[in-house]
Order: C-alpha cells, then structure tokens, then sequence
C-alpha cells in the first residue's frame, strides 16, 4: 500500500523586481516603502537595467534568488529576464501598468508585535501630513513611520505601550527614538525570514552599520544600494539626502539613533556621488559632532553588487515558522494548511503569503522517496484551487490569499507519473502561463508494452539489471542462448554454466584452489552460482524445466516443469515416451528476455539500450526517480497515427529528461518517411515543451557519431533563447570487472 508524508511551512511572499536605471526617484522611493510594510519584503531585490541590460554582477546576484512573483519597469522587456533562466515565478507582470494584473501583497509586518513582550513600545503617528517636514521621508524609510496610523495598526496595537506621535511631538522624534527604544515599525518586515542572505567577507560583513548619504533626488544610484545592500550580510543601514543631513545633525539625539543601530565601533559612510574627501568633510563637520562614542569612516561601495563568496557561503535564514507533517495514506486526500506562527488570524485587508510543501512517498524498497517535479508542472492540478508554482526545490509552492481561501483545508491528488507526464507534454506550464502544446494524447506501443514487461520481470530493480547486463559472462550467457541454432538451444543445464564460469575465471587469470585453503574453491563457485541461477529464476529470466530426448525420434526439446509427467508427449513426432529416470535441470531463458535484446537472432532491438539508459539515470538521482517505456505522441484524437515518439522520459530529482536511445549511433541520422531523423523531432518536442535536459544514449558508438549528433542538436537551439542541458551517454560495455564476486562465490 502506497502511502505518503506532507511536509509543509509558510513563508513570507518573495518578489523580485527590475527596474530601468532611469526610473523616477518619487516611484522607487514608493516601492520601497511597500515592501518594508510587508513580512519578508526588506529583501526583495530591486535589480537596475540600463538600456535592456542586466550587468553581470548584479546576474551573479539574483541567480540564487527563488521569487514567486518578478515584476518588471515599463520600459524593460520582460523576455531579457526570462532568457535568464534562473526564476519559475507564478508570473511576470508590468510594475507600471495602471491597474496592475497582480499587486504586491504580503502579510502586513505590524502582526509581529506578537513576538514581543506587551511593555514594548510602538510609535503610532497621526496626523503628520500636517508638519510639512522634510524629514518625514527620511522617517518613512528608514523606520517605517507613515504620515497616519492604520485601522489594522491600531488594533494590533492595542496591547502595548503606545507613543502617539503628531505635528507637535514630531520634533522630538529623535529623542523618542533614542530615549525610549521603540519598535522599529520596518525591522519588523525582517523577522521570520526564508530567503537567502549573501556573503562577502571582505565588503560585507554581518556587524556592520553604513549611513548611506545622497547629493540630492536626481538619481536613484544610492537608494538602490540602500536597498539591495542587506541582502548582503549586514547588521543595519539607513539613507538620508545632505539636505536631511544637515537638519539631522543639528538634533544630538540623532547620534544616540545612530549609537542604538550599530554594533561595532566603526560606522562605515558611503555614497555613489560624492567623492572620498566629501564624505570625509561630512564626517569632520556633521557626524562626529553628535557622535555617542562611535567612529565614522568611508567605504568605496563601487564594486557593489559585490562578489558572493561561494556556495557554502549562502546562508539561507528560514527560521521563524514551523513545520507540519502530517500522512495520506491515498494519491487524494485533505491537505491542512500549516498555521503562521505570529498570528492566528489575517484580516483586515488582503493579504496573501507562501506554503512550501514537501511530498514523500513510501513504498518497499523504495529508497528515492521523495516527489520532486519539473519547472512546467501545472500545481493546480495537484493542490486544487490555489495559486501555485514549483519552487528551485522543485518542490510546490502554493499562494494563500487571507480573503480567497478561508479553509484551513485543501484537497490534494498526488498524480501518477503517467498523468503528470500527460500534463507535461500535452499542457506545459511555462512562464507562469499555460500553454496548449499541438500534442493532445500520449500512449506506449508494442516496443514500450515489452519494455514494461521486461522491467517487471526484474521487480523493476534497475541496480540489479545494470549488475547482470555490465557483467560480460552473464551477457555473454544470454546472447550465446539467444543466438543458438538449435531447437533447445536457449536452454541451459547448470553444469554448461559452471563449465563457462570456471573458463571466463581463467580468463581473468582466478584459478580455484582447494576448499578450506581458499575460498575461490569449485565447492563455493558452485554454491554462488546455484545462488545466482535462483535469484535468475526468481525473477523468471530463466525459467526451470528439462532438456529431455525422445527415444523414438531421437529429438530434443526442452519442457517446462507444469507439462512434465511420467508421460511425455514429445513436441517432434507427437509419440507419447516414459519419462527418464532422474533427469537433470536446464534453465531456459525466458523469451521476454530475448525479446527485449534481439528483435531476431541477428537484428539487435533498441529495448535494451533504452533499459540501460534508464538504469544510468536512476543511479545518478538522488532523490527521486520516475520514468515511463517509450511513448507515442498524439496531434489528433480522428487518427490514431503517432506523430512523433520519445525513447527516454523520465525525471530525475524533478528535472524533467527526455532523449533518444540508439544501439548503434549511426541510428541517429537515420531517415524517417518525411526525410527527418529522430533528432530533428527531439528538437521540436523539446521546443515546445521545454525539458531540463536532452539524452542521447548509444550501446555503440560508431565513428564518434555520438558526438557529432549532439553537435547536430547543439546547432538546432543556437538561436533560441532555451537550451535544455544536453548530454551524451555511450554505455559501458560489459566486461569482466565482477567475475569472481558476490554472483559467483557464495563466501
């Protein structure tokens, strides 16, 4: 019985945006302050684009970004960034637009004044619209006051201790803000992160607190390092103008702000338009003045973004909320949505955040139990009714909107592999949008019904098959038995197999000793072996019965076990004969087998180079592995004539594989009907439906037309913006590696 495990978390929304360089200061400044109202969204890059070009550091940057939505500028063409390839967000959507298709939506951060003790302090304004400072922006930024309070605000609130802050008290902020350490309204978007945090040790370190200081609102150079800077390691940051500057020092408060935001002695100052020796004039003149103990020195911040570490030094902070595990013990079920961990309830307004869910499956032996997914899977088809996309985990992830899904339950089908393939060719989802591919239908034929079988007849064990058809003496084995001319040819008894043992030991230059001075003695051979033949039986590769000889017309064949009596009808000359007197075993290789090897006793099949390739896959996953026998593909339901096949489909660890599998690698450029050879219909499968990866897999390869066909595939996709990884595979032949192992001593 199949059951399976759900493991899920919310998380904050994650975005990504992309901005023209030129964009207006009043619209960046407004975005920003959107995303520190919201859970998560101090992190949400805001990535520059200067004439439709993404510069190269700012790529190294956002590549490990996961966003479950992009938005993008009006004057940036949304195909720049999706040629990246790095995202597989729910959509990309025009930032401009008037109304936008998809708002920015978060869980309000004002929820977690949960996680602090009701003695803690909250600044609450009204009013402020009427002060006419212009320092309010400087606030707004940089500590999340708003001109007015929110009725949301307001009632979340009204457990703590609350300073109500007007145009009378305004003056005095800084001194509220030092003396009576408030929460800060926009750290709170910084709590309970899942996301990454990138490191340099040499420009960014995690103590660190940098004053960001701007000539003027001209450009938007410094405010998108004020914000993109935290996604480095950094402990604080804040921005301000000269001309806020100057008001700022003028309020000793202000350097106890500054003492209360750092950690370190250092206080690094930086901008993108002011030279060194300004900074330092501004530092002599303006800040060490108010200083409470802290020193200030510049920093060059030119070579921003700056170069991440390496791998091992992205941290990803997904603390905060927990897991819930719950099991099905069906592919249907009721999916319970996990509860947030700072509120028990979201209202007020809408608001929306993420679940990552987890699928395990659990069946015998199945090791690579997790259920991982391709990039196109349509989720909705999965967890019903919600939004959602698959994540760089290639795990799903749904979005829950607080006004649209007021259950906390929601159903779930776990699909076969069959019908998400289906969905996969026939459906993709690509770009956050579904699109109906000319492929309408997906069946097997003859060759895949076989290959099925085959698979079955070895409990689908892949790490047994690559052992037993790697191995040269049992290929060899089998090949001599299905090429053999004689009626009973393709029968064997146990004496010819250790005969050919002890020979192909020689070969190997292993002679047997005598038993209790060696363990390569004939008594063990022979004790391996019987092993061996069992569990060959077992899988009904070969299958037990006699090689029996007619007394009357001197012909051999060979009986399975169910028809043998003490009266024998012989299958030559139909005369019925006495069965003999302790006849010996032979074991015949099933034709199954045959079948899936030889298409006759000189024609190779292709069967088995595809079940090779499969194997190679399989062992190369690590998580998951699902796959499918060769499939036809279907453009019209009147007629039943495929209009193209694939050898190879399968996933391996979500990633999405398809691929030819020839047994000779000159079958590649071998020509069809309509003048194409089977790469050229690879190409436009591939095209359509966008795998992760193209195979192509040969048992020989002749004249290294292996590579030559990947060069052909190559060619093909230069001038299209998706290149699926491609790979070649020439098999290993078999050889005598394991002669003298496990198969063949039982000791």
């Amino acid at each position: 019985m199949k059951q399976f495990q759900i493991t899920s978390r919310p998380r904050h929304l994650r975005y990504v945006y992309f901005i023209d360089i030129k964009y207006p200061y009043e619209k960046l400044f407004k975005l920003i302050c959107e995303n520190q109202k919201i859970w998560g969204g101090r992190y949400n890059p805001i990535i520059p684009v200067k004439e439709q070009v993404i510069s190269e550091n700012y790529i190294s940057l956002i590549k490990f970004y996961d966003p479950d939505y992009v938005f993008y500028s009006e004057n940036i063409d949304p195909e720049i960034i999706k040629r990246l390839g790095f995202f597989n967000p729910c959509g990309y959507y025009n930032l401009d637009e008037q109304p936008r298709k998809e708002n920015i939506l978060g869980v309000d951060s004002f929820y977690f004044l949960s996680k602090f003790d009701t003695n803690s302090k909250i600044i609450l304004p009204h009013g402020l619209w009427e002060t006419k400072s212009p320092l309010l922006n400087f606030y707004k930024l940089n500590f999340g006051i708003e001109s007015d309070t929110f009725v949301s605000e307001n009632e979340l609130s009204k457990a703590y201790q609350r300073i109500d802050l007007d145009k009378q008290s305004f003056n005095s902020l800084n001194q509220i803000l030092h003396q009576e350490k408030p929460i800060i309204k926009s750290g709170l978007s910084r709590m309970n992160l899942n996301t990454k945090i990138l490191r340099d040790l040499k420009h960014a370190q995690h103590s660190e607190f940098e004053i960001v200081i701007d000539k003027d609102k001209s450009s938007n150079n410094n405010l998108i390092y004020y914000w993109n800077r935290l996604l480095f390691e950094g402990r604080n940051i804040i921005y301000l103008t000269i001309e806020e500057l100057e008001l700022l020092s003028n309020d000793k408060y202000f350097g106890g702000i500054l003492y209360d935001l750092s950690n370190d002695q250092a206080i690094k100052v930086v901008s993108h338009n002011l030279s060194k020796d300004e900074i330092q004039k501004i530092i002599t003149e303006k800040l060490n003045p108010i200083s409470f103990y802290r020193s200030f020195q510049f920093k060059d911040i030119e070579n921003f973004p700056y170069e991440t570490l390496d791998a091992n030094g992205l941290f990803e902070r997904n603390y905060g909320e927990v897991f819930l595990t719950q099991t099905l013990i069906t592919e249907k079920g009721l999916f319970h949505l996990p509860k947030l961990s700072f509120t028990n309830e979201v209202g007020f307004h809408p608001q929306k955040w993420a679940i990552d869910i987890e699928l395990k499956k659990f069946e015998e032996n199945n090791y690579q139990n997790e259920i991982k997914f391709p990039f196109t899977t349509e989720t909705w088809q999965i967890i019903k009714n919600v939004e959602g996309r698959i994540n760089r985990k290639r795990e799903i992830s749904i979005i829950v909107h607080n006004q649209k899904n007021t259950s906390d339950n929601l159903e779930i089908a776990i699909p076969e592999f069959g019908d998400l393939l289906r969905q996969l060719i026939s459906h993709p989802k690509i770009h956050g949008q579904t699109v109906n591919t000319k492929y309408i239908d997906i069946s097997h034929h003859d060759a895949s019904n076989k290959l099925s079988a085959f698979l079955k007849t070895f409990n689908f064990n892949f790490w047994t098959i690559d052992d037993f058809f790697t191995d040269k003496f049992w290929v060899d084995l089998f090949e001599g038995l299905i090429k053999s001319e004689r009626v009973a040819g393709d029968s064997i008894h146990f004496e010819e197999i250790k005969s050919k043992a002890i020979q192909a030991l020689q070969q190997k230059g292993i002679s047997l000793g005598n038993k209790g001075e060696t363990l390569l003695n004939e008594e063990n051979l022979e004790l391996g072996l019987k092993e061996t033949i069992g569990e060959l039986c077992d899988y009904r590769v070969f299958l037990k019965g006699f090689k029996i000889k007619c007394p009357k017309c001197s012909s051999e064949f060979w009986y399975p076990i169910r028809e043998i009596s003490e009266a024998i009808n012989c299958k030559g000359c139909l005369e019925s004969f006495k069965l003999p007197i302790e006849p010996k075993f032979a074991y015949k290789l099933n034709d199954l087998i045959k079948n899936n090897i030889f298409q006759s006793k000189t024609s190779r099949d292709g069967n088995l180079t595809v079940i090779r390739t499969l194997a190679s896959i399989q062992s190369n996953s690590r998580l998951s592995f699902e796959y499918s026998p060769q499939i036809n593909l279907y453009s019209s339901l009147k007629s039943r004539k495929p209009c193209s096949e694939i050898d190879i489909v399968c996933l391996s660890d979500g990633k999405l594989i398809i691929g030819e599998a020839k047994h000779k690698s000159t079958g590649f450029f071998e020509k069809n009907s309509k003048g194409e050879n089977s790469l050229d219909t690879l190409v436009e499968l591939a095209q359509i439906i966008k795998p992760d990866t193209i195979i192509l897999s040969c048992y020989e390869d002749i004249h290294t037309k292996l590579e030559k066909a990947k060069k052909y595939i190559d060619g093909k996709f230069y001038r299209f913006d998706y290149v699926p990884e491609i790979e070649t595979l020439n098999l290993r032949q078999p050889d005598d590696f394991n002669i003298g192992g496990a198969r063949y001593f039982y000791y």
